[in-house]
C-alpha cells in the first residue's frame, strides 16, 4: 500500500464517531485540558512546535502562498539554529507572532460565523 493510499486516521473506535481530520480525533481523545503539541528540540535548544506547524499546513493546504512562507520560515530557522546564527530568537519571534495573529484572525472569523448562523450577534 502506497503512502497515498493510506486512508486517514479519523475515527474514533471507542464511541464510534468519524472526524473531518486526523486533528480533530486527537483533540477528541484528549482530556479536556490537555494539548497536545510535540516539540523537535533544535541544538541551541529552541522548540520547533512540530504538531502547530502541521496543524497550520495542513489547514492552509489549498492555500499554496501561505504554505510556501511557513515552509521556508521553517526551513530558515532549522538552519539558523544548526549554525549558531544570533538573530534566531528574532527569526523565530517574528514567525509566531505573524502565525499566532494570523491563528487569531481566522478562529475570529469562525466565531463570527458561528454567531451569525446561530443568529446571535455577530458582523
Amino acid at each position: 500500500m502506497n503512502f497515498e493510499d493510506e486512508p486517514p486516521h479519523n475515527y474514533c473506535n471507542e464511541c464510534d464517531v468519524q472526524f473531518e481530520d486526523s486533528f480533530q480525533l486527537i483533540d477528541h481523545v484528549l482530556e479536556d485540558d490537555d494539548e497536545f503539541d510535540p516539540y523537535l528540540v533544535l541544538p541551541n535548544g529552541v522548540k520547533l512546535l512540530l504538531g502547530s506547524l502541521l496543524r497550520y499546513v495542513f489547514a492552509h493546504a489549498e492555500e499554496p502562498d501561505k504554505i510556501k512562507v511557513i515552509t521556508q520560515s521553517t526551513y530558515v530557522t532549522l538552519f539558523a539554529a544548526e549554525n549558531g546564527y544570533d538573530p534566531l530568537e528574532d527569526l523565530i519571534e517574528d514567525m509566531v507572532i505573524k502565525l499566532e495573529l494570523q491563528n487569531f484572525d481566522e478562529n475570529f472569523k469562525k466565531f463570527m460565523e458561528e454567531e451569525n448562523t446561530d443568529g446571535e450577534g455577530g458582523a
